[in-house]
């Protein structure tokens, strides 16, 4: 057992478990000091545990570990995208309550190849349906593909983009001729190559703003034109767009990733309004700070923790928390869930703006710390 302070939250420095003198050891680079609660006399562990409990930013964590384990694993906020994703596969081979719930369905999932996209055509094969794995990158979708024969699934490897029409038509049709239709639809391929480019209104180049409206919104509309009419054919369906909590706050920039999510939710709700008497659900997924690999390649350490800053919950999220979240709504265990829009962002856009600094707490921040300083941090 030990406790773990982030000083980079706590704004309560020489106030809680700080006050504690002589027990803590600093870890570089990261910031974060440790102090081993066995140090500490017993008569203070309850006094530990509940300023962890009432630390209005979550700055505090009492880690509990197995006898063996190794603690400082334990305190890390994620796995390795290798790592999680052989537990995400032993978690659905072990649950027997998941198994199964795709027997005989037909999923087209978009950007696919990797990131949250791959963890969705995971997550739909372990639970029997047929993927069609569909991106951009053919090599990407292949390796995907290899993964789920791997496991002794079915899937479908497509190279293509979903902003040209007739690509999406042949998709669709692709899939139809190979496993006898579609009853799953998860629009997930996004323009991302595009948002380092996407920047406040007036340095956007139109260009962008084009191009990344003709994937994340026309591509999600080109797709579900395709789906809907064999869905109904099928006696019904299921979809899942994929949004983003940035399409529900405004930012610095992404404009245009940003308008397109938006957009994208309210697209889900008029197909679900349009369609729910065919037997078709429509929901949107808002996912927040997701580790993909890609997205692990762009921020470093420091960034990081300024977004984990302002989440509830003390790791980032993994693509295969997404895939749990996608597979349930795909799922019959959702099938009175629709025109709905749900965030899996730990919390994220759940609190006051001004939880990341203390909430409304006057001793957020200790005398003489200067907002300079304060911003100094990262």
């Amino acid at each position: 057992m030990r406790v773990v302070v982030d000083q980079d939250l706590c704004g309560t420095t020489g106030q809680c478990v700080l006050t504690l003198p002589g027990t803590f050891r600093q870890r570089e680079p990261d910031g974060v000091a440790e102090v081993c609660v066995a140090t500490v006399p017993q008569a203070l562990h309850a006094a530990v545990r509940l300023a962890s409990n009432q630390c209005p930013v979550a700055a505090i964590r009492v880690i509990e570990s197995d006898a063996g384990h190794d603690e400082r694993a334990s305190a890390d906020p994620a796995p390795s995208p290798v790592e999680a994703e052989r537990h995400a596969a032993k978690d659905q081979c072990n649950s027997g309550d998941t198994m199964g719930r795709f027997e005989g369905k037909v999923a087209v999932v978009t950007g696919a190849g990797a990131g949250i996209g791959k963890a969705c055509a995971l997550a739909i094969a372990r639970g029997g349906g047929r993927v069609v794995v569909a991106d951009i990158d053919g090599s990407a979708a292949i390796a995907c593909t290899a993964q789920i024969a791997a496991e002794a699934g079915h899937a479908l490897p497509i190279a293509m983009d979903i902003a040209d029409e007739q690509a999406v038509a042949a998709l669709f049709e692709t899939a139809e001729r190979h496993f006898g239709g579609v009853d799953l639809l998860v629009n997930n391929a996004s323009a991302m190559h595009l948002t380092p480019r996407d920047r406040a209104i007036l340095d956007l180049d139109l260009a962008v703003w084009d191009q990344t409206m003709a994937t994340n919104l026309r591509g999600t509309l080109l797709c579900c034109r395709q789906a809907i009419p064999r869905m109904i054919a099928r006696g019904g369906g299921a979809i899942v767009n994929m949004s983003s909590c940035q399409g529900l706050s405004g930012d610095t920039a992404q404009t245009s990733y940003a308008a397109s999510k938006a957009a994208m939710n309210m697209l889900s709700a008029s197909l679900a309004t349009q369609y729910g008497h065919s037997q078709i659900r429509c929901n949107a997924v808002a996912p927040g700070l997701i580790m993909t690999e890609r997205l692990l390649a762009k921020l470093d350490e420091c960034m990081q923790r300024h977004l984990r800053r302002h989440q509830l919950l003390q790791r980032v999220g993994r693509p295969e928390d997404v895939a749990a979240l996608v597979a349930f709504l795909l799922s019959d265990d959702a099938a009175f869930i629709t025109g709905q829009l749900v965030c899996i962002d730990g919390g994220m856009l759940a609190h006051v703006p001004t939880y990341a600094d203390g909430g409304n707490s006057c001793a957020a921040h200790p005398a003489g710390d200067t907002e300079s300083a304060a911003a100094a941090r990262c």
